[in-house]
């Protein structure tokens, strides 16, 4: 026998003397592999599918969002265009052709998603003609609706009677043009859709309008798949004028970049004193005090603390925030483990040369360190970007708010009236694409940067 073949062990075979060799796996072996793939599998499609239900719901319709079954591909909502004619109708005294089409303009805008709350409805557009020419138009997007509607009236359901006194503010927000020599363009309303049928019977039975239906028509609005997007972006002015979605998330960058700094001042320059400066007996007795605190439930701490901001007079202030994340006994902890990698000659070298332990720590530790501080500065921004209890316990007004409350509030809670998770998944995207961004510029530095901390290898 061959003395190569003779070292084979059992189950395994050579094509040839030089050449590749094949193993042939056991079915235990095969079972346990395709085991494997399939847990792995279920794993990665358990993860992921909340985020591609987040994702995905971010572009749809309020409707589609509370269907069942679910829809998992958003559907485009579509844009209803009603148009009236007004050739020959007879006017009630002191009313005219214009403040007809007016008022009508305003009551078709208004009052069809009013009624129509379950369609899945993009924008509505009203057009008035008189001896077959185009006299006025209006368009109103839905997420203009849902804006101004709780702005200009009660949240009760509308009347044909208060749209019609409010006329002016109705079509405010919406695009109106009027000519009555009837240069405004043609526009082609569409086919018949879902809802056509019913929008066109409002017309016939419900709502009062001077002028005569023409034809009720749809087409698709590409454009009302930002809806969200742009709900959740002006939704924080409804309880806080002149802010936006922007300011939560400016508040959010303030608070999270002041517990940068100051992790990196305080904790860096507290585990360098362990580290470099203090004697080791000293150095192990304050380790072992900060690894203690870390032990602590945060709950236990949580009334002493808020009364301790309260007597601050911080309450309602983004200092109030800030202040209690400055201690971090992890991050001392991880400094600590990386500066006693550094070689001690560099600073035995320094000090004879007369540098002060803050030149040593600014102009020789911190250009050695980048690593380790890429990995601090991302765990503390994980940790204050995302941070939720603590804010919404301290931050009172909404002109102070982080991201992370608004979304909340977007969500319905503490008594908001409606809970529109449509613009709480939108505010969810915008929010996390700081952190996703970070990843991206920062993945090597992170990485390198927890081998040389002990977190990796």
């Amino acid at each position: 026998m061959d003395r190569t073949d003779a070292g084979l062990s059992q189950g395994e075979s050579i094509t040839g003397l030089r050449g590749p060799s094949t193993i042939e796996l056991s079915w235990q072996d095969t079972t346990y592999r395709t085991l494997c793939y399939i847990l792995s599998t279920l794993w990665v499609a358990f993860t992921m599918f909340p985020l591609f239900w987040l994702l995905t719901s971010t572009f749809k319709d309020p409707v589609d969002i509370m269907k069942m079954p679910p829809d998992f591909v958003p559907q485009v909502p579509l844009v209803y265009t009603v148009q009236l004619d007004y050739t020959g109708v007879s006017l009630p005294e002191g009313l005219t052709i214009e403040q007809a089409i007016r008022e009508d303009m305003a009551i078709a805008t208004w009052r069809v998603p009013d009624w129509l709350a379950n369609i899945r409805l993009g924008a509505i557009r009203a057009e008035a003609y008189l001896d077959g020419r185009k006299v006025a138009e209006t368009f109103l997007p839905s997420h203009q609706y849902s804006w101004y509607r709780g702005r200009i009236w009660a949240s009760q359901r509308l009347s044909d009677n208060l749209v019609r006194r409010e006329a002016d503010t109705a079509l405010f927000p919406a695009r109106f043009e009027m000519d009555l020599q009837g240069s405004l363009p043609a526009v082609n309303p569409g086919e018949d859709g879902e809802f056509t049928e019913q929008v066109a019977d409002l017309f016939d039975t419900q709502l009062m309008t001077t002028g005569t239906l023409i034809d009720v028509g749809a087409r698709r609005y590409w454009p009302a798949l930002m809806n969200n997007f742009i709900s959740a972006w002006r939704a924080p002015g409804r309880l806080s004028p002149g802010m936006s979605f922007a300011g939560y998330l400016s508040n959010s960058l303030k608070i999270t970049l002041s517990d940068i700094l100051l992790q990196w001042l305080v904790s860096g320059m507290a585990a360098y004193a362990l580290s470099r400066i203090l004697t080791p007996r000293f150095s192990r007795i304050w380790t072992i005090f900060f690894l203690i605190t870390m032990m602590v439930p945060g709950v236990a701490t949580l009334i002493p603390m808020y009364e301790l901001v309260g007597k601050l007079g911080l309450h309602d202030k983004l200092l109030g925030v800030i202040i209690p994340a400055i201690p971090g006994a992890f991050t001392i902890y991880l400094f600590k483990g990386f500066f006693d990698a550094l070689p001690g000659d560099i600073f035995d070298s320094a000090r004879i040369d007369g540098a002060s332990e803050f030149s040593i720590f600014f102009r020789l530790v911190l250009p050695m360190s980048k690593n380790v501080f890429t990995v601090i500065g991302l765990l503390t921004f994980l940790s204050s970007w995302n941070n939720f209890f603590w804010p919404y316990l301290v931050l009172r007004s909404p002109r102070v708010w982080t991201f992370t409350i608004a979304i909340y509030m977007a969500m319905g809670g503490s008594g908001a009236a409606g809970t529109q998770y449509g613009n709480a998944m939108a505010s969810a995207v915008m929010a996390s694409l700081p952190t996703v961004l970070v990843f991206a510029l920062f993945s090597r530095s992170i990485q390198q940067g927890m081998v040389w901390s002990g977190l990796k290898g």
